[in-house]
């Protein structure tokens, strides 16, 4: 018989200054900040988007060979430690390479999501290959939707988790400050209008752009907002831990007093995307690759 989730617990967002194709440095902060996040209690930890590598030009084989040996020492973090375990990570695959998360419970694959949405004004779409399948991931701690930086800017996503039943959002991300609050309010805005806990991991420090070479900060600004859209916790630019409880019956409680399950529309929003969906089509990067180059013109 399945053990049933846990019901109260501690999610930490461990942050860091992500160095590029230093995977030995990485994993050794990565260690550092989940030892401190049991230290406090944390039973569920979020990492950074692309934590062992950060975003290079390319991916020779032994950076790959790197990056999933850290892959592997994470997963034996979360057996050792029995937790939770989300960030995301370079994945070979036929014909590239993806920028993809896994869920680790307990040293357990419960699921792994390759990123949809990739980020275009970084160039991320020529180096990686863009996933097509969103993932919910049954924990120990509950049901979780995934996430990975630049979805979150993308409602239908997150809607698709919410429709599943997800309770947590986890958003492994390397978001720049020069957009930050766009980052701080569309985590909570995904939190509200989806009744659900996001925890969403911002990396600290610089990196140059993969478009221009210019330096882009990153304000390590990490939140964990409750389905009312509190924050519960959140970063101010230091590597390490931050932690806040998650109490689940809160996602209960928002989905019973504002009912927006029962209350919602579908044929009305069947018909809305019948007429919307030849726009969406059309001026798409998906149905218009042609236009790629002009796009991204430096």
């Amino acid at each position: 018989m399945a053990t049933p989730p846990e019901r109260d617990f501690l999610a930490a967002c461990v942050q860091f200054d992500v160095c590029p194709g230093d995977v030995a440095a990485n994993l050794a902060a990565t260690s550092a900040g989940i030892e401190e996040a049991v230290g406090a209690g944390a039973r569920l930890v979020v990492l950074p988007e692309m934590w062992a590598t950060s975003f290079l030009p390319q991916f020779d084989e032994d950076m790959l060979l790197q990056a999933e040996a850290a892959e592997q020492e994470l997963r034996e973090l979360s057996k050792n430690l029995k937790l939770v375990v989300v960030g995301s990570n370079v994945e070979p695959g036929d014909g590239g390479i993806y920028n993809t998360a896994r869920v680790w419970d307990g040293g357990e694959l419960r699921g792994s999501y390759r990123k949809i949405h990739l980020f275009s004004p970084n160039l991320e779409h020529r180096r990686h290959i863009a996933g097509a399948t969103p993932c919910v991931a049954e924990t120990s701690l509950g049901r979780l939707g995934v996430l990975i930086c630049y979805d979150l800017r993308f409602p239908e996503l997150s809607r698709y988790y919410f429709h599943r039943r997800a309770e947590i959002l986890v958003v492994p991300g390397q978001w720049p400050e020069a957009r930050a609050q766009h980052w701080r309010t569309l985590l909570r805005a995904r939190a509200i209008e989806n009744e659900m806990f996001v925890v969403g991991c911002n990396r600290t420090g610089q990196e140059p752009s993969q478009r221009n070479g210019e330096a882009m900060a990153f304000p390590g600004d990490g939140r964990i907002v409750d389905p009312t859209g509190e924050v519960l916790a959140s970063g101010s630019g230091e590597a390490g831990a931050i932690v806040a409880a998650i109490e689940m019956r809160k996602v209960r409680t928002m989905r019973r007093i504002l009912p927006i399950d029962r209350d919602q529309r579908p044929t009305v929003y069947e018909q809305m995307f019948r007429e919307t969906a030849p726009l969406m089509h059309e001026r798409s990067r998906e149905s218009t690759p042609q236009h790629d180059d002009n796009d991204d013109a430096d």
